[in-house]
């Protein structure tokens, strides 16, 4: 799996004009008026087992509303999991990351299919939550660190990621319909996580993605040309829902002419070269998931970064945040993030310190407000295995002021 690391980069396009250019408010129409968002993964089916973070879903769903998140963002895996075929046992091997903040962290066989269809049914039963569906499309490949059961298909572009996603979503109308379902997301941060798409658009377009150049007018309309007739097949089957792909805060998105119906950017600031520069973290990546010598040395030096340039960093962060929403009213996509604001990596560790980067979750309640953001989310880490969920006072005060702006 090639690491979603964040590039500092530009776009060929000059900055757009003010975030409320348009004079209109789309999200005065919508329901949720605003997304209080907890992004859950595959960790909300495979952590289900005794034991795990979701074993108790009525305690998790219900303490979700006690923090004040009205949207849970799910990966129902629709390259394992067939809903016509729900009590087939799935395995899922150890996937021996002892660091690995999301995803699974212990072998599972579970009839995954059944699983998803009694959370669904106890998320329905609660009117406050809303979700999205999104896919990370682990998918069995040599030297992924996320192995699975054998998948139903091996897609080989987002066109056939959507013939997936169609079966699925088919039998989702037929049991569950698509009440409070906000917005499908066809891949997860395109193009790290879907299998073998960052090689081709390197053969076959000679795009280097993590060089940072800026896009070739071809290679913009290549990555449109991925995506958009995929997301123009899922519509037309299914005119009742919402569909994006979510993407990194990388400026060259800019240039390639999407269209989606909401637009779900993760922003970090780990694409701030001075960021990166004084805490090593690219030279700590490949370490991030199997050791935690590192942890010690990398909290030092986030403190003493942020305590030397935070304000500038913000700053570089909340322009960027600004052109994406520029881009966003201009294009009519409603402007989410949930996943987002300081380092896309963090874990429970006695020597990792937590609050620079809760610190960077406050700040980052107002300059989504000022960006007229549709949906938020603090971090990284809303999921129940993280101690920070349990400051429940902490997560209430920040929905409380974005639900109330």
């Amino acid at each position: 799996m090639d690491m979603p690391a964040q590039i500092s980069s530009s776009p060929n396009r000059p900055a757009a004009a003010s975030a409320a250019a348009s004079g209109f408010d789309p999200r005065d129409h919508l329901s949720p008026r605003r997304l209080t968002l907890a992004m859950w993964d595959q960790a909300f089916l495979l952590r289900h087992g005794p034991g795990g973070s979701f074993a108790d879903w009525d305690r998790v769903l219900d303490e979700t509303i006690e923090r004040g998140y009205n949207t849970v963002r799910l990966d129902p895996m629709p390259q394992w999991i067939d809903l016509t075929q729900p009590d087939c046992e799935l395995y899922w091997p150890d996937p021996k990351l002892p660091f690995m903040p999301w995803d699974w962290n212990t072998a599972v066989t579970a009839p995954a299919g059944r699983w998803l269809i009694e959370f669904m049914e106890k998320l329905l039963v609660r009117p406050a939550l809303h979700y999205t569906l999104s896919c990370w499309w682990f998918c069995n490949l040599p030297g992924s660190s996320h192995m699975g059961p054998p998948v139903l298909r091996l897609p080989r572009n987002h066109a056939e990621g959507a013939e997936l996603w169609a079966a699925q979503l088919c039998e989702w109308q037929r049991r569950f319909g698509f009440d409070r379902l906000v917005y499908v997301d066809l891949a997860n941060e395109v193009p790290y996580f879907f299998p073998g798409f960052l090689d081709r658009l390197k053969k076959e377009h000679g795009l280097n993605w993590g060089a940072g150049v800026p896009f070739t007018p071809e290679q913009a309309q290549a990555i449109a040309a991925e995506l958009n007739p995929p997301l123009a097949a899922l519509r037309r089957e299914f005119p009742a829902l919402r569909f994006t792909a979510s993407i990194h805060g990388d400026l060259r998105w800019l240039d390639v002419p999407l269209e989606f119906d909401c637009l779900d950017v993760h922003f970090y600031a780990d694409a701030d070269p001075r960021w990166s520069q004084r805490t090593k973290f690219s030279e700590l990546m490949p370490h991030l998931f199997t050791r935690n010598d590192w942890h010690a040395e990398y909290s030092d030096r986030c403190r003493q970064t942020a305590a030397a340039v935070a304000p500038m960093l913000r700053q570089r962060q909340r322009a960027k945040l600004m052109r994406f929403a520029a881009w966003a009213d201009e294009r009519g996509m409603p402007l989410t993030t949930t996943e987002s604001w300081a380092s896309w990596y963090s874990f429970d560790s006695p020597e990792l310190d937590w609050g620079w980067l809760l610190d960077w979750a406050e700040w980052s309640v107002e300059d989504t407000i000022a960006a007229g953001m549709w949906g938020w989310t603090p971090h990284n880490y809303v999921q129940p295995h993280f101690a920070n969920w349990r400051d429940v006072r902490w997560h209430r005060r920040l929905t409380d002021r974005f639900l109330r702006s």
